[in-house]
């Protein structure tokens, strides 16, 4: 039962407009929440990702039911990696200063999601100031990422520092959300032997099944449109980062050119360009791969489920540092899911466990070959892994079986 003298804030720098997954994502929380009885207010920025939304917010609006209110800190459109260091520091200080000088007669306790990247301390920090209890919601390990991805050397100066920050707020916090096994056990480690691993709740992340359902090809029209109807498609569709393999999803593709499979590539990043340079030197962009700009939002129920396969992928070494948001939506659609990542990754675990897809380990080239022809020439097996995927995405992560679960931690 909610108490009805508490109050929860939740400090996040996506939130609706914004198609951001973060945004997304802490939306459907933030109504869920509200909904279901608690009282809920969102501190947020401005839309800056690639949505495409212009129009500057109110300062203080409702949505769902739920108070939102925005800093009025200057803000870009997140093009370049200086433009998010750019945002990211003047969110989270900006959101610090906001949080010290807030006033409330109630109990509160704060809720916050790991972007960006130094949210973390800061909100650790002011709420040992102000004595509130805090819920710490892990979407990216840190400082781990920026470690394998050789942004800071391992063990210099400043990861040690930021290690050591990091580890103070797993602490201190009153609940810790990881978002799988091999997370969570990534967290009790990070924290180091003094840390109480009982606080952290596994949590999923959710796809809405309403907003995404699987279609047949032939009644799609955005496969038909770009031609996916008749040849077999595997289809990536977000973020195009540092930390996912798509190189080897791209090679891999090479060995099919002058055959009926087509590889489609949906999104913008920073290393785009390197993979279409990839694609271009293999001779196969415009053939058998090929690439698009993100897609309009209303598009997007018609462009994820307009494939024969879905791909979820990440770099080597970020096993337990995320989990990707884009299995949920590959689930939803229900196609089979190529999974690009670990044995024993989050991701890799969740397909095997449903027999949902087939998991290829990161750079191996002919893994991926075997398990396109071994759909191709098993219509039925796509047709099962794909069953498969959609009824475990129905049962096991829709955004009401996440959302009761954070209510249940929170209120009682």
């Amino acid at each position: 039962m909610a108490d009805a003298n508490k109050e929860y804030v939740l400090v996040t720098e996506y939130f609706h407009p914004d198609t951001a997954s973060t945004g997304q994502l802490m939306t459907d929380l933030a109504v869920g929440l509200r909904e279901r009885g608690l009282d809920m207010t969102v501190l947020t920025g401005q839309p800056n990702y690639h949505s495409g939304e212009n129009e500057k917010q109110p300062r203080v609006s409702t949505h769902g039911g739920v108070r939102v209110k925005r800093i009025r800190a200057p803000q870009v459109r997140q093009s370049s990696i200086p433009r998010r260091l750019f945002n990211w520091g003047i969110f989270t200080v900006w959101m610090f200063v906001v949080m010290l000088l807030s006033r409330t007669e109630k109990e509160r306790e704060v809720i916050f999601v790991s972007n960006p990247p130094f949210l973390p301390v800061a909100m650790w920090l002011v709420c040992r100031i102000r004595g509130w209890d805090y819920t710490y919601i892990v979407y990216d390990l840190y400082p781990d990422q920026p470690v394998e991805l050789d942004y800071i050397p391992e063990g210099s100066i400043p990861h040690r520092i930021w290690d050591f920050f990091n580890r103070r707020s797993f602490l201190a916090a009153n609940h810790i959300v990881a978002l799988g096994p091999v997370m969570k056990n990534r967290i009790s480690r990070n924290a180091g032997p003094k840390f109480d691993e009982s606080k952290v709740e596994i949590i999923h992340n959710w796809e809405d099944e309403d907003f995404i359902r699987p279609k047949e090809k032939a009644e799609n029209w955005f496969s038909e449109e770009h031609g996916l109807v008749d040849q077999f498609t595997i289809l990536y569709s977000g973020n195009i980062g540092d930390f996912h393999d798509l190189e080897t999803l791209v090679e891999a593709a090479a060995e099919f050119e002058n055959e009926n499979v087509g590889v489609l590539i949906i999104g913008e990043g920073d290393n785009k360009s390197n993979i279409v340079s990839l694609a271009e030197e293999l001779g196969i962009r415009g053939e058998t791969v090929e690439f698009l700009p993100y897609q309009p939002w209303d598009d997007l129920p018609y462009s994820l489920t307009s494939a024969d396969v879905s791909v979820v992928t990440v770099k080597e070494g970020f096993e337990g540092i995320c989990v990707s948001s884009k299995l949920y939506t590959a689930m939803a659609a229900g196609d089979p899911v190529l999974t690009i990542a670990q044995p024993d990754d989050d991701e890799s675990r969740i397909v095997d466990q449903f027999d949902a897809g087939i998991h290829v380990s990161q750079g191996d080239v002919e893994g991926i070959v075997e398990a396109i022809e071994r759909w191709r020439s098993k219509p039925e097996l796509v047709e099962e892994q794909g069953a498969n995927a959609r009824e475990a995405f129905e049962e096991n992560f829709t955004a009401d079986e996440s959302i009761d679960h954070y209510y249940r931690m929170l209120a009682e």
